[in-house]
Protein backbone atom coordinates (compact mmCIF):
# COMPACT_ATOMS: atom_id res chain seq x y z
CA UNK A 1 0.00 0.00 0.00
CA UNK A 2 2.79 2.30 1.01
CA UNK A 3 4.62 1.56 -2.57
CA UNK A 4 0.77 2.39 -4.32
CA UNK A 5 0.65 5.41 -2.66
CA UNK A 6 4.45 6.60 -2.75
CA UNK A 7 3.71 5.85 -7.00
CA UNK A 8 0.67 7.53 -7.22
CA UNK A 9 2.36 10.90 -5.22
CA UNK A 10 5.62 10.45 -7.65
CA UNK A 11 2.69 10.56 -10.92
CA UNK A 12 1.21 13.68 -9.90
CA UNK A 13 4.41 15.47 -9.15
CA UNK A 14 5.66 14.63 -12.69
CA UNK A 15 1.99 15.30 -14.03
CA UNK A 16 3.14 19.11 -11.75
CA UNK A 17 5.86 19.79 -13.49
CA UNK A 18 5.10 18.91 -16.97
CA UNK A 19 2.21 21.37 -16.92
CA UNK A 20 4.15 23.99 -15.50
CA UNK A 21 6.67 23.53 -18.51
CA UNK A 22 4.09 24.78 -20.05
CA UNK A 23 3.20 27.79 -18.12
CA UNK A 24 4.27 31.20 -19.90
CA UNK A 25 7.22 32.49 -18.44
CA UNK A 26 7.42 36.13 -19.97
CA UNK A 27 5.86 37.74 -16.43
CA UNK A 28 8.10 38.43 -14.14
CA UNK A 29 7.19 36.88 -10.59
CA UNK A 30 6.79 38.44 -8.07
CA UNK A 31 6.93 41.77 -9.26
CA UNK A 32 9.09 43.41 -6.09
CA UNK A 33 8.40 46.80 -7.02
CA UNK A 34 4.74 46.50 -7.09
CA UNK A 35 4.32 44.45 -4.17
CA UNK A 36 6.70 46.48 -1.80
CA UNK A 37 4.91 49.38 -3.01
CA UNK A 38 1.69 48.24 -2.54
CA UNK A 39 2.60 46.70 1.10
CA UNK A 40 3.45 50.16 1.92
CA UNK A 41 0.15 51.79 1.03
CA UNK A 42 -2.00 49.74 2.29
CA UNK A 43 -0.40 49.61 5.79
CA UNK A 44 0.26 53.17 5.45
CA UNK A 45 -0.94 55.42 8.25
CA UNK A 46 -3.16 57.04 5.97
CA UNK A 47 -5.36 53.84 5.77
CA UNK A 48 -5.61 54.46 9.70
CA UNK A 49 -5.35 50.72 10.45
CA UNK A 50 -8.01 49.55 7.64
CA UNK A 51 -10.52 48.78 10.28
CA UNK A 52 -14.06 47.30 8.98
CA UNK A 53 -16.63 50.25 8.47
CA UNK A 54 -14.34 52.76 8.71
CA UNK A 55 -12.72 55.05 5.85
CA UNK A 56 -9.23 53.53 6.05
CA UNK A 57 -10.89 50.51 5.47
CA UNK A 58 -13.24 51.60 2.29
CA UNK A 59 -9.78 53.23 0.46
CA UNK A 60 -8.41 49.42 0.69
CA UNK A 61 -11.23 48.51 -0.78
CA UNK A 62 -11.03 50.42 -3.95
CA UNK A 63 -7.56 50.05 -4.46
CA UNK A 64 -7.94 46.18 -4.19
CA UNK A 65 -10.62 46.61 -6.82
CA UNK A 66 -8.91 48.97 -9.35
CA UNK A 67 -5.82 46.98 -8.60
CA UNK A 68 -7.88 43.68 -10.02
CA UNK A 69 -9.47 45.56 -12.33
CA UNK A 70 -6.92 46.74 -13.78
CA UNK A 71 -4.96 43.49 -14.78
CA UNK A 72 -7.93 42.04 -16.36
CA UNK A 73 -9.15 39.76 -13.18
CA UNK A 74 -12.86 39.15 -13.88
CA UNK A 75 -15.77 40.36 -11.34
CA UNK A 76 -17.31 37.57 -9.48
CA UNK A 77 -20.00 39.80 -8.56
CA UNK A 78 -21.67 42.66 -9.72
CA UNK A 79 -19.03 45.28 -8.76
CA UNK A 80 -16.41 42.94 -7.14
CA UNK A 81 -18.22 43.26 -3.83
CA UNK A 82 -20.46 41.24 -2.09
CA UNK A 83 -21.99 43.72 1.01
CA UNK A 84 -23.13 41.84 4.27
CA UNK A 85 -23.92 42.86 7.61
CA UNK A 86 -22.98 40.99 10.76
CA UNK A 87 -23.86 41.26 14.58
CA UNK A 88 -26.51 43.02 17.02
CA UNK A 89 -25.52 46.15 15.51
CA UNK A 90 -25.29 45.01 11.63
CA UNK A 91 -22.37 46.10 11.20
CA UNK A 92 -21.88 46.67 7.24
CA UNK A 93 -19.02 45.04 5.51
CA UNK A 94 -17.67 44.00 2.49
CA UNK A 95 -15.92 40.86 0.68
CA UNK A 96 -14.26 41.81 -2.83
CA UNK A 97 -14.43 38.55 -4.97
CA UNK A 98 -12.40 38.25 -8.07
CA UNK A 99 -12.09 35.04 -10.64
CA UNK A 100 -9.42 33.89 -13.20
CA UNK A 101 -11.75 31.03 -15.25
CA UNK A 102 -9.87 27.73 -15.81
CA UNK A 103 -9.63 25.49 -18.83
CA UNK A 104 -11.73 23.34 -17.45
CA UNK A 105 -14.09 25.59 -15.34
CA UNK A 106 -15.91 23.37 -13.05
CA UNK A 107 -14.15 23.46 -9.91
CA UNK A 108 -12.64 25.58 -7.46
CA UNK A 109 -9.46 26.69 -5.76
CA UNK A 110 -10.62 29.93 -3.23
CA UNK A 111 -7.50 31.71 -2.53
CA UNK A 112 -7.72 34.52 0.20
CA UNK A 113 -6.68 36.91 2.47
CA UNK A 114 -8.29 39.23 4.66
CA UNK A 115 -7.80 42.91 3.90
CA UNK A 116 -9.06 44.63 7.33
CA UNK A 117 -6.89 45.01 10.46
CA UNK A 118 -7.76 46.21 13.51
CA UNK A 119 -7.64 50.30 13.14
CA UNK A 120 -6.71 52.78 15.94
CA UNK A 121 -6.73 53.37 19.57
CA UNK A 122 -7.54 56.57 21.28
CA UNK A 123 -7.86 58.20 18.19
CA UNK A 124 -3.50 58.19 18.01
CA UNK A 125 -2.12 54.71 17.90
CA UNK A 126 -2.47 52.94 14.46
CA UNK A 127 -2.60 49.70 14.14
CA UNK A 128 -0.95 49.38 10.13
CA UNK A 129 -1.09 45.66 10.19
CA UNK A 130 1.69 45.57 7.65
CA UNK A 131 2.07 41.96 8.34
CA UNK A 132 -1.29 41.25 9.47
CA UNK A 133 -2.46 41.16 6.52
CA UNK A 134 -1.14 43.71 4.30
CA UNK A 135 1.18 41.04 3.26
CA UNK A 136 -1.51 38.58 2.37
CA UNK A 137 -2.95 41.13 0.28
CA UNK A 138 -0.33 42.33 -1.58
CA UNK A 139 0.55 38.35 -1.96
CA UNK A 140 -3.00 37.78 -3.16
CA UNK A 141 -2.67 40.84 -5.96
CA UNK A 142 0.52 39.22 -7.19
CA UNK A 143 -1.37 35.46 -7.61
CA UNK A 144 -4.02 36.99 -9.30
CA UNK A 145 -2.18 39.30 -11.66
CA UNK A 146 0.34 35.96 -12.24
CA UNK A 147 -2.68 33.79 -12.84
CA UNK A 148 -4.39 36.07 -15.10
CA UNK A 149 -1.63 35.70 -17.29
CA UNK A 150 -0.98 31.78 -16.79
CA UNK A 151 -4.64 30.33 -17.02
CA UNK A 152 -4.79 27.42 -14.32
CA UNK A 153 -6.58 24.00 -15.05
CA UNK A 154 -9.31 24.96 -12.89
CA UNK A 155 -11.36 27.46 -11.90
CA UNK A 156 -9.48 30.30 -9.14
CA UNK A 157 -11.55 32.48 -7.06
CA UNK A 158 -9.67 35.44 -5.36
CA UNK A 159 -11.22 36.23 -2.23
CA UNK A 160 -10.34 39.41 -0.54
CA UNK A 161 -12.15 39.18 2.73
CA UNK A 162 -13.23 41.82 4.82
CA UNK A 163 -14.10 41.47 9.23
CA UNK A 164 -11.77 38.54 9.72
CA UNK A 165 -10.66 40.63 12.89
CA UNK A 166 -13.82 40.75 13.92
CA UNK A 167 -15.00 36.81 14.25
CA UNK A 168 -13.65 35.72 10.74
CA UNK A 169 -17.35 37.29 9.25
CA UNK A 170 -16.66 37.90 5.86
CA UNK A 171 -15.23 33.85 5.02
CA UNK A 172 -18.27 33.01 7.57
CA UNK A 173 -20.55 34.71 5.39
CA UNK A 174 -19.16 33.92 1.77
CA UNK A 175 -19.32 30.02 2.97
CA UNK A 176 -23.46 30.82 4.51
CA UNK A 177 -24.15 32.67 1.02
CA UNK A 178 -25.70 31.61 -2.04
CA UNK A 179 -22.80 33.29 -4.18
CA UNK A 180 -21.51 30.00 -4.78
CA UNK A 181 -22.54 26.16 -4.66
CA UNK A 182 -19.51 25.17 -2.43
CA UNK A 183 -19.99 21.62 -3.45
CA UNK A 184 -17.86 23.27 -6.44
CA UNK A 185 -15.15 24.65 -4.18
CA UNK A 186 -12.60 21.58 -3.66
CA UNK A 187 -9.95 23.71 -2.33
CA UNK A 188 -9.00 26.84 0.27
CA UNK A 189 -5.61 28.17 0.22
CA UNK A 190 -5.35 31.16 2.64
CA UNK A 191 -3.09 33.51 3.40
CA UNK A 192 -2.32 35.34 6.76
CA UNK A 193 0.47 36.85 8.24
CA UNK A 194 3.14 35.70 5.21
CA UNK A 195 5.96 38.42 5.47
CA UNK A 196 7.79 38.27 8.66
CA UNK A 197 9.75 35.31 8.74
CA UNK A 198 11.76 36.49 11.41
CA UNK A 199 13.73 32.66 11.35
CA UNK A 200 13.33 32.14 8.19
CA UNK A 201 10.47 29.75 8.29
CA UNK A 202 6.48 29.75 6.26
CA UNK A 203 4.13 27.22 7.88
CA UNK A 204 1.44 25.64 5.96
CA UNK A 205 -1.12 24.47 8.20
CA UNK A 206 -3.73 21.95 7.05
CA UNK A 207 -2.17 18.60 6.21
CA UNK A 208 -2.86 16.66 8.96
CA UNK A 209 -7.11 16.72 7.50
CA UNK A 210 -5.49 16.06 3.81
CA UNK A 211 -2.14 14.38 3.79
CA UNK A 212 -2.11 14.53 -0.08
CA UNK A 213 -1.42 17.99 -0.16
CA UNK A 214 2.02 17.73 2.28
CA UNK A 215 4.12 16.42 -1.14
CA UNK A 216 3.02 18.51 -3.21
CA UNK A 217 4.09 21.62 -0.71
CA UNK A 218 7.67 20.10 -0.02
CA UNK A 219 7.91 20.20 -3.41
CA UNK A 220 6.95 23.58 -4.27
CA UNK A 221 9.40 24.68 -1.36
CA UNK A 222 12.39 22.01 -2.83
CA UNK A 223 14.06 25.24 -4.34
CA UNK A 224 13.80 27.95 -2.41
CA UNK A 225 15.62 30.03 0.30
CA UNK A 226 12.95 29.70 3.06
CA UNK A 227 11.90 26.84 5.19
CA UNK A 228 8.29 25.62 4.89
CA UNK A 229 7.15 23.88 8.40
CA UNK A 230 3.95 21.77 9.02
CA UNK A 231 1.99 21.15 11.97
CA UNK A 232 -0.36 23.42 14.23
CA UNK A 233 -3.55 21.77 12.89
CA UNK A 234 -3.26 18.12 14.99
CA UNK A 235 -6.57 18.07 17.70
CA UNK A 236 -5.43 18.46 21.00
CA UNK A 237 -1.77 20.10 20.65
CA UNK A 238 -1.10 23.69 20.70
CA UNK A 239 -0.55 26.32 19.42
CA UNK A 240 -3.35 25.02 17.18
CA UNK A 241 -4.47 27.56 13.85
CA UNK A 242 -7.41 25.19 12.84
CA UNK A 243 -9.90 28.49 13.87
CA UNK A 244 -6.96 30.70 13.74
CA UNK A 245 -8.57 32.61 10.49
CA UNK A 246 -10.06 32.97 7.14
CA UNK A 247 -9.86 29.01 6.18
CA UNK A 248 -11.75 27.76 9.77
CA UNK A 249 -14.99 27.77 7.82
CA UNK A 250 -14.07 25.89 4.93
CA UNK A 251 -12.66 23.46 7.48
CA UNK A 252 -15.67 23.46 9.16
CA UNK A 253 -17.32 22.15 5.47
CA UNK A 254 -14.81 19.91 5.39
CA UNK A 255 -13.43 21.31 1.91
CA UNK A 256 -8.96 20.72 2.47
CA UNK A 257 -7.34 23.54 3.05
CA UNK A 258 -3.93 25.40 3.83
CA UNK A 259 -3.19 28.02 5.48
CA UNK A 260 0.18 29.91 4.86
CA UNK A 261 1.36 32.02 8.07
CA UNK A 262 4.14 32.71 9.78
CA UNK A 263 4.59 32.27 13.72
CA UNK A 264 3.60 35.16 15.97
CA UNK A 265 5.74 37.67 16.16
CA UNK A 266 6.51 40.24 18.69
CA UNK A 267 4.67 42.81 16.88
CA UNK A 268 1.42 41.05 16.33
CA UNK A 269 -1.45 43.13 16.58
CA UNK A 270 0.52 46.15 17.77
CA UNK A 271 0.87 49.58 16.54
CA UNK A 272 4.75 48.43 15.71
CA UNK A 273 3.60 46.07 12.79
CA UNK A 274 4.86 48.72 10.28
CA UNK A 275 5.85 47.47 6.65
CA UNK A 276 9.62 48.49 7.72
CA UNK A 277 10.18 45.11 9.40
CA UNK A 278 9.05 43.13 6.58
CA UNK A 279 12.71 41.42 4.77
CA UNK A 280 11.68 42.04 1.35
CA UNK A 281 13.78 38.37 0.10
CA UNK A 282 11.33 36.40 2.53
CA UNK A 283 8.21 37.77 1.49
CA UNK A 284 9.14 37.78 -2.09
CA UNK A 285 10.43 34.29 -1.51
CA UNK A 286 7.26 33.55 0.02
CA UNK A 287 4.71 34.51 -2.69
CA UNK A 288 7.01 32.23 -5.57
CA UNK A 289 6.60 29.36 -2.89
CA UNK A 290 3.14 30.21 -2.72
CA UNK A 291 2.31 30.24 -6.52
CA UNK A 292 4.18 26.87 -6.92
CA UNK A 293 2.08 25.17 -4.51
CA UNK A 294 -1.46 26.62 -5.79
CA UNK A 295 0.39 25.62 -8.90
CA UNK A 296 0.61 22.24 -7.57
CA UNK A 297 -2.60 22.09 -6.47
CA UNK A 298 -4.09 22.81 -9.21
CA UNK A 299 -2.35 20.29 -11.79
CA UNK A 300 -3.50 17.36 -8.97
CA UNK A 301 -7.15 18.75 -7.53
CA UNK A 302 -8.86 15.80 -8.85
CA UNK A 303 -6.95 13.58 -6.22
CA UNK A 304 -7.52 16.11 -3.39
CA UNK A 305 -10.20 15.23 -0.67
CA UNK A 306 -10.68 16.00 2.88
CA UNK A 307 -9.18 13.82 5.21
CA UNK A 308 -7.36 11.78 2.65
Amino acid sequence: MKTLKFCLVFIALLTTQQSLAQKDSTLVFPDSAKVMNDLYFLSSDSLQGRKTNTEGNEIAQNFIIERIQKIGVSAYVQDYTQQFTFGKDTIPAVNILGFVEGYSGKHFIVISAHYDHVGMKDSTEIFNGADDNASGVVALLALAEYFRENQPENNLLFAFFDAEEMGLQGAKHFMQSVVMDTSRIKMNVNLDMVSRGDKNELYAVGTYFTPFLKPLITEASKDKSIKILFGRDEPKKKPNWVSASDHAPFHKAEIPFVYFGVDDHEDYHKITDTADKINPDFYLEAIRLIKDAIENFDANLGEIVYGK
